[in-house]
């Protein structure tokens, strides 16, 4: 009952950005937006740090300490590279289960005339 005391005052504060973001569709549009801008960056990152471990444990020379620290990088890097793939893979199969055009395409209006769309 406490956790629901503590719940209910934020979700209460969320509701008028709520009714400004309008529909769930365009809410889930924006969240398709933002990951679609976000996640490759991440994903370079995350690439980068796994290979960065790659090339100290290489060079750590038998050294117990450095491998150590760099498969602590590999391990972190294949971490993110998991959690961006199935983030992205979330935001996918929600958006393509509520009708929102992965490519952003939009239906042309008719041209012939006297019919209206």
């Amino acid at each position: 009952m406490k956790k629901l005391a503590r719940v209910i005052p934020f979700a209460l504060g969320l509701t008028p950005f709520l009714a400004i973001a309008g529909t769930l569709i365009d809410i889930l549009g924006k969240l398709k937006e933002l990951a679609d801008a976000i996640v490759p960056l991440f994903m370079v990152i995350a690439v980068a740090v796994f290979l960065w471990g790659i090339i100290k444990y290489i060079t750590a020379g038998g050294s117990p300490e450095k491998e150590k620290a760099a498969r602590g990088f590999i391990i972190y890097g294949l971490i993110g590279i998991f959690v961006l793939v199935a983030f992205w893979g979330i935001i996918r199969i929600i958006t393509t289960s509520f009708g929102i055009d992965p490519g952003g395409s939009q239906e042309l209006p008719s041209i012939i005339p006297g019919k209206v769309k």
